[in-house]
């Protein structure tokens, strides 16, 4: 017989009290028997960590003991995205917990989000996991499976591998990328090598250091295909300043990379016959590729301690910066280079990828400092040909706020004619300078000259420099400062036909002290200084100009404040042309004798522009 009854208010509390406790129980098994709840579980490993068979010579060793940990490198560089995340034991890496499928890895992760997580409840797992083996207690399948990596070590091992996990994010996609930038620098490693008598196998470095990327930048501020500091860079005869970087020219770069293996050779060789062992490369080379990561002189520190055995290094010698990142270096190039080596196999037929590639080039050594701008419109070469031709010229130069230096050998897209031509006639152009740019401050009681400079982020001795202060440099309270600021520009000497301006002064376009400035090497500008009752537009308007075409020529805003006695440049008269029906910009420069780049030039136009009826245009000074 079947009896059944209504169910009340208090049996369904009843059964929500005990719901709720069977719940908190379970979780409690599962922090005891190490299984993950659902919100932070991770996907089990499809398969552990393989073996490989490496391609080691009298070049390079390949010690067994390192070869799990060079494994697991093959596997970051073949097996898992940089989307994946990859928890495993920092001083054993092969052995692998589980993956989390994340947008950036490990990168960028904070306190409480889904990498803390996986890594707190990994410790809590190997934890219990410990504390089932010291109690001779039997293991879940889960702790079995876990236990397994650890081949038969003590309950203190797994204790201490709880501290120990690590995420490190995977690396295929960008092993795929750089495999195809490879074949595109190995010509020029190779040859520099070669230049430096060593091995060719060095040419398989830039995969670990910044996956053949030219452009890459890492967070500690080493650049370029071999990551070099900018302090390492000078020493190895690198020009690294505001203007040129040359740690991002792959070829200079490059050929300093090589200095830096050859002096490293050098001087470990010393130190291993010092220590009174024989060399052989074999042995020494694993010292020259940990050095390029923990230094020479951190090396030779280590030759004295442990002599060149490379597997005494990772075991015995002790030193605080000698961590997880430099353990691996050496073991992430082997893998590397299996990889890189083995390609076919891991990624199949990879294209190179040409884009980058200028087999042939015309250099030009420039005789005065020029801008880029000037080079491009003169010589007709796209701006961004000459990036790729040029990537050690800095941001400011391609912003034209910098001139090139003097002297800097730029390369312009091959021409069997060359360029002396187009290049004597540029340089018949005015001079070009570099004018800082500058903000207005008005000293307040108790600041000093330097006080000011700080609260700008600006340099002490330019803004005394600027202001023509002594080393003293003593201000008063309600003087103007002109503050330095990082919005310089180029300012351009006009030539009339007698060199001078209306008032006697060489004409030259305006370096503003607002944010922007302009750089027009030949429109016929003159200066003025502002009187009082002065206002932007009333300038504009006396010199026959429209409002926004003085402030654009100027630099300024609308809400740009100036000030009397701050000088401005105006539109010399008979110096502007209102287009008519049928013109081009080209044939109204032909008709004023002036050439159509100066014209395009002094109205911001590019070689495709389009103008219009009624559109005003400014007509450059200089006559053909």
């Amino acid at each position: 017989m079947v009896v059944r009854r209504t169910i009340g208010a208090g049996d369904i509390s009843t059964m929500t009290r005990m719901l709720k406790c069977l719940i908190r129980g379970a979780a409690y098994s599962g922090l005891l028997l190490g299984i993950s709840q659902a919100p932070l579980a991770a996907p089990t490993l499809s398969r552990p960590v393989a073996n490989y068979t490496l391609q080691c010579d009298e070049t390079f060793s390949c010690p067994e003991s390192l070869l799990p940990r060079v494994g697991f490198w093959i596997e970051v560089f073949s097996r898992w995205d940089t989307g994946t995340a990859i928890f495993h034991d920092k001083e054993n890496p092969h052995r692998v917990y589980s993956t989390l499928q994340r947008k950036r890895g490990c990168r960028s992760s904070r306190k409480g989000d889904s990498i803390s997580k996986e890594r707190k409840r990994l410790k809590r797992n190997l934890s219990a996991l410990s504390q089932k083996l010291s109690s001779g207690s039997g293991l879940s399948e889960s702790q079995a499976r876990l236990y397994a990596s650890f081949k038969g070590a003590s309950a203190q091992e797994v204790q201490a591998a709880s501290e120990r996990v690590r995420c490190q994010s995977g690396n295929k996609d960008r092993m795929r990328e750089a495999l195809t930038q490879f074949h595109v620098y190995r010509p020029t490693i190779l040859a520099a090598l070669e230049s430096k008598n060593l091995t060719p196998e060095l040419q398989y470095l830039p995969f670990v250091e910044s996956a053949f990327n030219p452009d890459a930048l890492s967070h500690v501020g080493a650049a370029g295909l071999w990551q070099i500091m900018p302090s390492t860079g000078r020493s190895l005869g690198l020009t690294v300043d505001s203007k040129v970087d040359e740690r991002y020219d792959p070829r200079a770069a490059t050929y300093a990379a090589a200095k830096y293996f050859r002096d490293s050779v050098d001087t470990l060789s010393e130190a291993a016959f010092e220590n009174g062992g024989t060399v052989s490369a074999k042995d020494l080379n694993p010292f020259v590729i940990t050095s390029y990561n923990y230094g020479v002189r951190g090396m030779q520190r280590a030759i004295k301690q442990v002599g060149l055995d490379y597997e005494r290094l990772l075991l015995e010698y002790k030193s605080p910066s000698f961590q997880t990142a430099v353990k691996n270096f050496y073991a992430s190039f082997l893998a590397a280079r299996h990889v890189a080596k083995n390609s076919d196999q891991f990624f199949g037929v990879v294209a190179p990828d040409d884009t980058r590639r200028f087999t042939s080039f015309n250099t030009l050594i420039l005789a005065r400092p020029t801008s880029a701008k000037r080079i491009s419109s003169e010589l007709g070469i796209n701006s961004d040909e000459l990036k790729i031709l040029n990537p050690a010229l800095k941001r400011i130069i391609w912003q034209h706020k910098a001139l090139i230096p003097k002297s800097y050998s730029m390369k312009l897209p091959y021409r069997e004619q060359g360029w002396a031509a187009s290049i004597a006639k540029m340089d018949q152009l005015p001079k070009e300078t570099e004018k800082p740019g500058f903000v207005w401050h008005k000293v307040r009681k108790g600041q000093t000259a330097c006080g000011i400079a700080e609260k700008y982020r600006a340099s002490c001795s330019a803004l005394r420099k600027l202001n023509k202060l002594n080393r003293r440099a003593v201000i008063y309270v309600g003087r103007r400062l002109k503050v330095p600021s990082r919005s310089g520009g180029i300012s351009v000497a006009s030539i009339a036909s007698n060199g001078t301006n209306a008032s006697g002064l060489t004409a030259t376009t305006s370096v503003s002290n607002s944010a922007t400035t302009t750089s027009n090497s030949s429109s016929s500008l003159q200066r003025y200084k502002i009187r009082r009752g002065d206002t932007s537009c009333s300038i504009a308007k006396r010199s026959g100009m429209r409002c926004g075409e003085f402030l654009a020529i100027n630099g300024l805003r609308r809400s740009s404040v100036i000030q009397i006695g701050q000088f401005v440049m105006v539109s010399s008269k008979n110096s502007w042309h209102v287009v008519r029906s049928g013109q081009s910009a080209c044939g109204i420069a032909e008709s004023y004798r002036v050439q159509c780049s100066l014209l395009l030039d002094a109205n911001r136009l590019t070689g495709r522009a389009n103008i219009h009826v009624g559109q005003r245009l400014r007509i450059p000074s200089q006559r053909y």
